[in-house]
């Protein structure tokens, strides 16, 4: 891929605590030929945010029960 084509491409940056559903998450977003940076947590996201241009932030969201309640993280 030249640089014209890697700079064009679309730059996700997916926070999330759990190194399984990071990966996960990278290698489904890859496979479709984004971009993407992970990281674990909301600081070191707010960090690459100040280094790097992103299209679009996908946070680590809480758990939803059945009934679609959110549930909270103390």
């Amino acid at each position: 891929m030249g640089m014209a084509a890697a700079e064009s491409q679309f730059h996700v940056l997916a926070v999330d605590d759990n190194i399984v559903d990071r990966k996960l998450i990278e290698r489904l977003l890859k496979t479709s030929s984004y971009q993407v940076t992970t990281v674990d947590s909301g600081s070191k996201a707010l960090e690459f945010l100040g280094l790097q241009e992103h299209d679009l932030i996908s946070p680590n969201t809480p758990s939803v029960s059945p009934n679609n309640l959110q549930i909270g993280f103390p």
